[in-house]
């Protein structure tokens, strides 16, 4: 999936591509290139990373890149993520097999447990998932591509407290940082 990027300034951890007869060519840093008939103007493209995960409020515009980063660049942190099935009164009957109502298959559920959150990446987590729903974009692996799925951020988030500065909140240190995002 491409989407227009909004960079102003080159980002060497983005990958850049241009569009051109339904193509699309990987831009390499430090290269020029000339904006004519084989790359059209205003036809750059950033990719969206498989190990990311965008959040945006349901009645809000452009996705928040997931408020977690690895060396200034954002990541998505270690997570587990599965296809539940919803049923409804499921049992075993006399005879011991199972008997399904599947109401709904491929239930997504995103559970992370960040080892380190700053202050102002847990603010954020808590801001850009405020609304009863938000819309989640990620890679799905069932789907094997992006899906952009209507999900609600569980209602308990636990975390420890590891250092707090009394000067600016933002700055204090928070550990073992443990959430989950589920589909509707």
């Amino acid at each position: 999936m491409y989407t227009y990027t909004k960079d102003t300034k080159y980002q060497e951890q983005n990958k850049y591509y241009s569009y051109s007869n339904n193509e699309y060519t990987l831009l390499e840093a430090g290269t020029d290139y000339t904006i004519g008939d084989s790359i059209p103007a205003n036809s750059v493209y950033s990719l969206y990373e498989y190990d990311k995960m965008y959040i945006q409020s349901y009645n809000g515009t452009g996705y928040y890149e997931f408020p977690y980063k690895v060396n200034g660049v954002n990541t998505l942190p270690p997570h587990n993520m599965s296809a539940n099935d919803v049923d409804l009164d499921s049992f075993t009957n006399t005879e011991g097999k199972t008997v399904r109502h599947r109401v709904r298959e491929n239930v997504a559920s995103v559970d992370f447990n960040v080892p380190t959150m700053c202050g102002e990446e847990l603010k954020n987590l808590f801001q850009y998932s405020a609304d009863v729903w938000c819309k989640c974009l990620f890679f799905y692996e069932p789907e094997w591509s992006f899906v952009e799925k209507k999900m609600y951020r569980s209602a308990t988030v636990k975390y420890e407290r590891y250092y707090i500065d009394t000067t600016d909140m933002l700055k204090s240190q928070y550990n073992n940082i443990q959430f989950s995002f589920v589909e509707e």
